[in-house]
């Protein structure tokens, strides 16, 4: 089970951004506790830096490179790695260069309570606690080794992508729900085994290895050709076997990339193919079920309209009606069958054919409306099966057609392509001795091109186990799909009010830049909206409000957290929220934001928020709870190094804050 970060306190000293409350520098200390932390300050304060801080504290100067900029994940390796810029991400923000500057946060993960302390300067590593227990300071083999394992995670990377993707809500992040290849990976490391997440990364990065080879040894060939074709200008003999020559390579060369476009057309149609054998063996299934629906409700008919308890005439009627076997001549017997079934819905007698009104009131009641109707319904489920059915089979019969035409032309290709190879071989026997050089030359070409062949059978090879081993943990991750789309639709229902849900889907995408598309699991979101009543898929975040935007990905980060650690607790850091809200919706966002803190969890909620005047700041002090509300504000304008604006203008702040704070239920008060 993955664990998330939940923090237990923060102290900063020594950092000149954030002094302290008092003339002795005392620092920035404060305590999370369950439910609502409010940074509040002004521009310039450090609230981003503050929020920094936590995240360099968990990650050191380790980050995936290009995590935080536009591109598909699968086509790179989430692997952490140490950034130079990130080691001077603080000392460059003061005068002194924060050389006597350290910070330090304890939280937990799961059981284990962690202590890590860092140098503001360079970010190196001073201590490191495990309950109490002092461990080695080295980043690699202590420290990143340690977090993977406590957190769940199978190595240091995924710990990045967790906090990156749920626990810090950056202005940089990735949109999760419309982001597919980050969710993907989140789907990966939240709800597989940690060995199954590992072979899944392993795998990636082994067919990216690759890919990069085979592009590097392409454009190694290309130069070759290109050298090679300028050398065969400057010959003068042989012109007639020279031009024969050229014009086979170019017909070799043509029909090699066709061929090599052929084998991805013929792998993706048999993809289609067991995509749609797949849909056809569930159209049957459903027919089966729903033809034994129709087959129950003639028995039950049966039953009640049979005049006295007879279980051997009633098994016989009841083989012949269902079956259309007789059991007496073990004959085929269809239209006395369709005799019997018409009978069963004519309220006639079963046996001898008379309209059950003309016989006694006790046979007659046992003729019930009720089986009719189920009959009815049966029978109608049946043709809308077999409806199904026939679709799914003639979507199968084109994909197969598509598929063996493919493959058809495949086999020819690669005929003509061999044929061709040993004309090609014979011209060059032929050459004069002059060309010696030149059939060196495309010797070492011919062997390129073997390279590149041979890599790329191995990168095909690798790619089909790949995507074998996606179809497999397709399906683990689809009994996770409810859960995740049940939580997801109440907090968006609660955020957003549209009708909102998450629908499971695969998205298909290459790892790397050459060969086959692989199906990955992932969710789409369908919104609906005053141009719709019902919902609508939503395929990116230009088809929805900047609010809704916004709501939406907490909404969908929110319900992973939930659906993956349900009473673990964690905690989620969110940046200056107060920009997307409206006057309406900022009773809505804090009811839902600080629902998620105060679920009877240990869930912590750390929101940053400038001094305004709205209702964001009132609404959420209301909802953290009795007691000193002021051990909850973390107040920049007391603890952090004024900027100009806040010295000149420092009343109006105070009047400000005096009057957001002045709420009914709101104490003010003091804290470092």
């Amino acid at each position: 089970m993955v664990r998330f970060p939940v923090f237990e306190s923060l102290r900063v000293d020594g950092y000149g951004l954030f002094p302290g409350a008092s003339q002795d520098g005392d620092g920035l200390h404060t305590t999370f506790y369950p439910g609502l932390t409010l940074v509040l300050g002004a521009n310039g304060l450090g609230k981003t830096t503050l929020v920094s801080i936590l995240y360099r504290l968990l990650t050191g100067p380790y980050d995936i490179p290009g995590l935080d900029t536009a591109g598909d994940l699968g086509r790179r390796k989430l692997e952490a790695k140490p950034l130079r810029e990130a080691r001077h991400l603080f000392s460059k923000r003061v005068s002194d260069d924060a050389k006597n500057a350290v910070a330090h946060l304890a939280f937990r993960l799961g059981d284990n309570v962690i202590s890590v302390t860092r140098n503001l300067n360079n970010l190196t590593l001073v201590t490191f606690e495990v309950d109490g227990q002092r461990r080695s300071t080295q980043e690699k083999e202590s420290y990143q080794c340690s977090i993977a394992q406590m957190a769940g995670v199978w190595s240091f990377g995924d710990w990045i992508l967790l906090l990156r993707h749920l626990t810090f809500y950056f202005e940089d992040r990735r949109e999760l729900v419309w982001d597919k290849s980050a969710q993907t990976q989140t789907l990966r490391f939240l709800f597989l085994p940690e060995e199954t997440a590992k072979r899944w990364t392993e795998a990636e990065r082994q067919i990216l290895q690759l890919d990069s080879r085979a592009r590097n040894l392409n454009a190694a060939i290309t130069r070759e050709e290109k050298a090679l074709g300028e050398e065969e200008v400057l010959a003068d003999s042989a012109l007639d076997i020279r031009e024969e020559l050229k014009s086979f390579t170019q017909l070799q060369d043509t029909d090699e990339q066709r061929r090599d476009d052929l084998d991805s057309i013929v792998l993706e149609f048999d993809m289609e193919r067991k995509e749609a054998r797949l849909r056809l063996m569930q159209a049957e299934q459903e027919r089966e079920s729903v033809f034994r629906a129709l087959e129950h409700a003639k028995l039950t008919a049966l039953e009640a309209r049979f005049p006295r308890t007879s279980d051997t005439a009633r098994y016989i009627l009841g083989q012949l009606l269902t079956e259309a076997e007789c059991l007496a001549c073990g004959n085929i017997a269809v239209e006395a069958a369709a005799i019997l079934e018409k009978r069963l819905s004519d309220s006639q007698c079963i046996v001898c054919g008379t309209p059950l009104q003309q016989v006694d009131s006790a046979t007659a009641d046992l003729t019930t409306d009720l089986s009719k109707k189920r009959m009815a319904r049966a029978t109608l489920s049946l043709a809308r099966a077999d409806t199904a059915v026939i679709q799914a089979r003639e979507e199968l019969l084109e994909a197969d057609s598509r598929y063996e035409a493919a493959r058809a032309e495949l086999q020819a290709l690669e005929v003509a392509i061999a044929q061709r190879r040993e004309r090609i071989d014979m011209l060059i026997r032929r050459m004069p001795k002059d060309e010696i050089v030149l059939h060196e030359q495309r010797e070492e070409l011919g062997r390129l091109r073997s390279r590149a062949d041979s890599l790329k059978e191995e990168l095909s090879a690798r790619r089909k186990d790949f995507s074998k081993f996606i179809e497999g943990v397709t399906g683990a991750l689809l009994t996770r799909a409810p859960v995740i789309k049940k939580l997801f639709e109440q907090y968006a229902k609660d955020f957003l009010i549209e009708e909102c849900e998450l629908v499971w889907s695969l998205r298909k995408d290459r790892v790397g830049q050459l060969g086959m598309t692989i199906s990955f699991p992932a969710f789409e979101l369908d919104l609906a909206s005053a141009a719709f009543t019902s919902p609508v898929r939503r395929t990116g975040p230009e088809q929805v409000s900047e609010s809704q935007r916004e709501f939406i990905d907490l909404a969908f980060r929110m319900a992973l957290m939930a659906a993956a650690d349900p009473s673990g607790g964690g905690t989620l850091v969110i940046d200056a929220p107060e920009s997307s809200l409206d006057a309406v919706f900022v009773h809505r966002a804090a009811e839902v934001l600080t629902r998620f803190a105060s679920s009877g969890t240990a869930n912590r909620l750390i929101i940053t928020s400038n001094l305004t005047e709205g209702d964001l700041i009132p609404r959420l002090l209301h909802h953290i709870g009795k007691g000193d509300r002021a051990e909850r504000v973390i107040d920049l304008f007391e603890v952090a190094e004024p900027t100009a604006a806040v010295r000149q203008l420092k009343a109006e702040y105070l009047k400000v804050k005096k009057r957001v704070f002045a709420a009914p239920g709101v104490s003010l008060g003091h804290r470092k």
